[in-house]
């Protein structure tokens, strides 16, 4: 079983291959590709959101759509794929620029609008 390390987290192998990966964080035990959970901790270290590695895919094999940009709302952030490539997309958020996964993208948005809707409840009270 062959280890790694990778921004305080460690990395395992899966069984006998070489090409699935593990990391433990938290209590949530995550598997995938070695680019792909690394995306994951990247994530996880920048928006505290644990991220399924298969929601990066395949990082950048396969197309998710031919040829040239593409632009996509997602509640008033605009997400945009320049290239096609299904992991490749970005989105300037809160003044700063947000990279990876179109889902990865709107689940992060996500959570933070309903934080942010929490936290303006709790000042009405």
């Amino acid at each position: 079983m062959a280890a790694a390390t990778y921004r305080g987290f460690t990395l395992k192998t899966a069984g006998n291959s070489t090409d699935v990966w593990q990391v433990q964080i938290k209590n949530h035990t995550l598997s995938g590709s070695m680019p792909a959970v690394k995306k994951s901790i990247d994530w996880f270290c920048d928006t505290a959101n644990i991220i399924d590695p298969k929601e990066f895919g395949s990082l950048g094999n396969k197309k998710e759509a031919e040829g040239g940009p593409v632009q996509e709302d997602f509640h008033g952030y605009t997400l945009k794929n320049d290239n096609g490539n299904p992991n490749e997309w970005y989105c300037f958020f809160n003044g700063k620029l947000i990279k990876g996964g179109k889902v990865a993208m709107q689940k992060h948005i996500e959570a933070y609008l309903i934080a942010k809707q929490k936290a303006e409840q709790q000042q009405k009270k």
